[in-house]
């Protein structure tokens, strides 16, 4: 496939990321990922997909890593953003074989990084589980302890990187 490199109107230039993703985040092996190719060079097996939007240009692209060095003329976010998602993917793959201890009550704990996390069962909606992060309660409930779980790992990814 031919990029947009050659192509005319297409700014070189100026581009800002809006969003990046992982299309391996669901834990899937490399042989089932379904890999995206970059539109601006064409390369294929694209892993991280870094979505990137200008003013002069009316659609958003989709490119590689270094293509999205080029056009945003930052040559540290790029790499450093697949490296958080790649390192997010290995612990989520992990989170749920984790030896988890159980609290006094019966629930499953852990305590990582100074944080205390902890699902359990919905008292007010019998079958359902919820979970907490230092005390604070998440908003919905989950029909299963392991969607809570998976839940409080999105939750607590986001408190963490932000530190």
């Amino acid at each position: 496939m031919v990029g947009l490199w050659d192509k005319p109107g297409i700014p070189h230039r100026g581009w800002r990321c809006v969003d990046v993703y992982d299309l391996r985040e669901d834990g899937s092996t490399p042989e089932e990922t379904n890999y995206a190719t970059c539109e601006m060079c064409g390369h294929e097996r694209i892993r991280f997909v870094h979505v990137l939007q200008h003013n002069e240009y009316e659609n958003k692209i989709r490119v590689g890593c270094i293509c999205a060095e080029k056009l945003t003329n930052n040559y540290i976010n790029p790499k450093a953003k697949e490296t958080n998602l790649a390192k997010k993917a290995a612990r989520k793959s992990k989170w749920l074989s984790r030896r988890w201890k159980t609290s006094k009550k019966g629930n499953p704990y852990l305590n990582i990084e100074g944080h205390n996390l902890t699902v359990f069962p919905n008292k007010f909606k019998p079958g359902f589980w919820k979970y907490q992060i230092d005390g604070q309660f998440s908003k919905d409930s989950y029909p299963t302890s392991e969607q809570a779980k998976m839940a409080l790992f999105e939750e607590f990814w986001g408190i963490i990187s932000e530190e």
